[in-house]
């Protein structure tokens, strides 16, 4: 039987298989890109049977919804099957909720229509036995990763929801994986802050952050970031960072905690150069590196200026400092051939009355170390005419960057990254009052305006939530958190959460914004094989321009789908292979 007709036996087969309905207890599957509220019904008609296009080495997610009809249901749990799979993963996960309130600051508020206010979804919790109430929707969140190796074909699963041993629910699922690879080395150079005193604050890891536990705790964060196609590859190689120290539960600012400095004052080196001793100590940048290559890290900062220091209140002892620190880490950098992948971060996003700070900060590093680059964030669109000479890197604004003129810099040669933030908080952005399918657009449109790659400024800004151990109710079957926002705007500063004993919680935010890097990355990989204008034109299809992408989830997922074929189309069979060879 030709492959296209047994797929459509199986699908036939398995939505007559499906059994979405026991009693009081409905179910319905539903995208990722959805976000589905614990007050929505079942989408009308349900979703009986679903399929996942994944290629080799990618992650793809789903929500299985259950819904309680008649009566309250405590203690579900829910049991996933793979059959015919020797090594995909598919990782389950409760969608849990944060409650927004009607004063929570919202600058776009002027110019969006009114949201609801309540419970929205985004952490995604432990599994373990859960409620539904009557009435509600409580989903479950499907991450599938196909290893590189993974077999191509088509995979049956199985989903049982049960109470105690009663059964309620069973419903399949397909999974067809592409003979199409996704490589672990990443080709866009993203970026992330992920402050390390910010871990130790939440988990006061016994023995400080000079610990080996400590440590290892930071290498479990950063490898999940990096999963996520999202690395902190803006400070976790830095040794010098001249911001103002602050509190632990400060959200915002980009200077080290207290912790960092390791309990000595008048010097701005900190963790993870700053060993025990007060010297440079590069063991633990070496074993972070090791960690980034593994996801092809291209780049990384090893330095910070501090954004209110002007140039006339730069010491003298702050720049020998500063050259002392670049000259010793340059050295150690270059004899592991991994200098031309260090930068230096250039004060971040300068008023005007900066610009000449700018300037001088980027002179006083060339004057240094003239092979070293920098790094500039701007937030004026102004600035990019003025500035572009001063740095090596440029970041702007997704929402300004037709305005900022910094396309022709790109095409001069120059190499660009964009960024959301809490300004400008046009579409798309992360907050988690704006629709999922925002974070899944930006991947799209990073290929579509060939942007080297992404930045954002926090995965872990948690201001008073830092140290909270009990925010999610871990033990019981409630997925309602108290989770508080920062001085941001929901979501603003953070895409990961603390769980339990070290380990990271993903949100639905970070899921799609994995899924649009990782459709960067195919597409890239299928202008090299089919020629840019092909995968240009699937590109424009769902992500035309930053003023006009889709934003209807399913457009997204047939684009997927159909990169994933055009990538299988292609690709040389075995018998042109071996000729080739």
């Amino acid at each position: 039987m030709p492959g296209h007709q047994l797929q459509l036996a199986w699908l036939v087969a398995f939505s007559c298989a499906a059994t979405p309905s026991f009693g009081a207890i409905r179910t319905s599957f539903a995208s990722p890109m959805t976000k589905v509220f614990l007050e929505d019904p079942l989408p009308a008609p349900v979703v009986s049977n679903w399929t996942v296009s994944m290629a080799r080495g990618e992650q793809e997610s789903f929500q299985f919804l259950i819904h309680a009809d008649g009566g309250d249901h405590h203690g579900l749990t829910v049991e996933n099957s793979l059959s015919g799979s020797a090594n995909l993963v598919a990782k389950m996960s409760l969608v849990g909720y944060v409650r927004t309130a009607a004063g929570d600051p919202r600058p776009w508020a002027e110019r969006e229509p009114a949201l609801r206010i309540g419970w929205w979804p985004d952490p995604l919790l432990p599994l373990r036995p859960f409620d539904v109430a009557s009435g509600e929707t409580q989903p479950v969140w499907i991450r599938i990763e196909a290893p590189v190796d993974a077999r191509p074909g088509l995979y049956r699963g199985l989903l049982r929801v049960r109470q105690g041993r009663r059964p309620l629910a069973s419903v399949r699922y397909l999974v067809r994986v592409f003979p199409v690879t996704l490589p672990k080395l990443q080709q866009l150079r993203n970026a992330a802050f992920m402050p390390a005193g910010n871990l130790f604050a939440h988990y006061q890891t016994a023995g400080g952050m000079e610990s080996a536990a400590f440590f290892e705790l930071y290498q479990r964060w950063a490898r999940e970031a990096f999963s996520q196609h999202l690395g902190p590859t803006f400070d976790m190689m830095m040794g010098w960072n001249q911001g103002q120290i602050r509190t632990d539960t400060t959200a915002g600012p980009l200077g080290p905690t207290g912790n960092m400095l390791l309990g000595r004052r008048g010097s701005h080196l900190v963790w993870p150069v700053l060993g025990q001793s007060g010297a440079y100590d590069f063991h633990l940048t070496d074993a972070l590196d090791e960690l980034g290559r593994e996801y092809g890290m291209h780049q990384f900062s090893i330095g910070i200026f501090d954004r209110e220091t002007p140039w006339s209140g730069q010491t003298e002892e702050a720049k020998r400092e500063l050259e002392d620190f670049l000259r010793a880490y340059g050295a150690h950098l270059k004899k592991r051939g991994r200098w031309e992948a260090a930068y230096v971060y250039n004060v971040d996003e300068p008023p005007e009355g900066q610009w000449d700070t700018v300037r001088n900060n980027h002179l006083l590093v060339k004057s240094i170390a003239p092979d070293l680059k920098t790094w500039l964030c701007l937030n004026q669109p102004k600035a990019v005419s003025q500035l572009h000479s001063y740095a090596d890197i440029l970041d702007v604004y997704i929402r300004q960057y037709d305005s900022s003129g910094v396309e022709g810099v790109r095409k001069s040669g120059k190499q660009v990254i964009w960024a959301v933030c809490v300004w400008p908080n046009e579409h798309p952005n992360l907050f988690i009052e704006y629709p999922a399918v925002d974070a899944r657009a930006i991947g799209w449109l990073t290929y579509r305006y060939g942007i080297s790659g992404f930045e954002y400024w926090g995965l872990n800004q948690w201001g008073e939530n830092t140290g909270v151990r009990d925010w999610a109710n871990f033990r019981s079957g409630e997925t309602r958190t108290r989770w508080r926002r920062t001085k941001w705007p929901w979501g603003d500063g953070w895409l990961l959460y603390p769980g339990e004993n070290g380990e990271p919680l993903t949100s639905i935010r970070f899921e799609n914004l994995r899924d649009g890097f990782e459709d960067s990355e195919l597409l890239s990989q299928l202008a090299g094989q089919a020629g840019r204008d092909r995968a240009d034109e699937l590109a424009a299809e769902v992500a035309g321009s930053i003023e006009s992408y889709h934003t209807n989830p399913q457009d997204f997922a047939n684009a997927h789908t159909r990169l994933l074929q055009r990538l299988e189309q292609g690709k040389p069979s075995a018998r042109q292979a071996t000729r080739r060879d």
